[in-house]
């Protein structure tokens, strides 16, 4: 099969495309012929070789977690999916070795559900990943509702996207910050308040907006500066989910009661099911998608290292 890979750590310069065996599904998985495949800032870290303390490789590494396509073959445990259903789903594992980024790919039958029929493969791939983490950290953490506050930081990025959307779903007040050229995106998206980073200081802004405090933040940025503010902007007894990083000692969360945590997203195939639902009805609206060709990886992963893509990155793995 047609596949990108890696055979060790560094820049962009590492990836590969040619050929490499279609792997065997284990018992409770399927194997799933791959249409697209979502592109995240986790594939160009573990590409790094940063979180090795948490995900182990085996070499050579097809990248790649977000997936859409249909299934080829079905292990012998799986009772709820069959050859020929298109599913989307999230391909995580703790130790990664067959990736997305290929013509085929195993997957955990427990973490796939199936594609709604009115969104294109490329549309159902930039999904799995950024809605799931979105909707553990707003609706199962923190249980957001409706009438609260929250700060999703970098609204115009995938997270930040699908996040919007949910938190409006969810009748949530919604500020988030952007640049000057994505601030029209941010308001198509939903948000109530959207801040411009590169001019105005966003802490300042919201302590004159919510002197009291916001009920949540969802931290997806990384510097000591914003996870610290994080802690500061949420009320006494409110929730900062972090997307990169554990919180920060801070003195400020014990005496708050602040509930905070470095989410891991989980693969789950049941509330992805409940999510892809709510998309196939137009309840959540979907991010601006870039489609670029799977011989064009190494690009991709060096546009999700700008930190500038409005919106998902997806690849185009073959036509089904």
């Amino acid at each position: 099969m047609k596949a990108a890979y890696y055979n060790e750590h560094g820049t962009s310069d590492v990836i590969e495309v040619g050929e490499l065996p279609i792997p065997e599904p284990k018992a409770d998985e399927v194997l799933v012929q791959i249409a697209a495949a979502g592109v995240n800032p986790i594939d160009r870290r573990l590409r790094n070789g940063e979180l090795s303390e948490y995900i182990s490789r085996t070499f050579p590494v097809v990248p790649g977690w977000d997936l859409s396509g249909r299934i080829t073959r079905v292990g012998n445990e799986v009772k709820n999916f069959s050859v020929g259903d298109e599913v989307v789903g999230l391909a995580f594992t703790w130790s990664i070795q067959h990736g997305t980024n290929a013509e085929y790919a195993p997957v955990s039958a427990s973490a796939i559900a199936r594609k709604p029929s009115n969104l294109s493969f490329c549309e159902a791939a930039a999904l799995p990943l950024v809605s799931l983490t979105a909707w553990q950290s707003l609706v199962e953490f923190a249980s957001l509702q409706p009438g609260e506050s929250v700060l999703i930081q970098a609204g115009a990025g995938g997270l930040g996207s699908v996040a919007i959307s949910i938190a409006k779903h969810l009748g949530a007040k919604v500020y988030t910050t952007c640049s000057t050229s994505n601030m029209d995106y941010a308001r198509k998206r939903g948000a109530d308040h959207v801040i411009d980073y590169t001019k105005t200081d966003y802490e300042q802004i919201l302590r004159q907006m919510e002197p009291d405090g916001l009920d949540m933040v969802l931290e997806s940025l990384l510097s000591d500066a914003t996870t610290q503010a994080a802690i500061r902007l949420v009320k006494p007894g409110g929730t900062v989910v972090y997307m990169n990083n554990e919180p920060p000692e801070m003195a400020e969360i014990t005496e708050k009661r602040i509930k905070t945590e470095f989410l891991h997203h989980r693969p789950d195939g049941e509330s992805l099911a409940q999510i892809m639902s709510l998309y196939e009805n137009g309840t959540l609206q979907l991010p601006h998608i870039q489609t670029l060709p799977l011989e064009s990886i190494r690009e991709a992963h060096d546009l999700s290292e700008s930190g500038h893509i409005q919106g998902k990155l997806v690849l185009h793995i073959q036509d089904l």
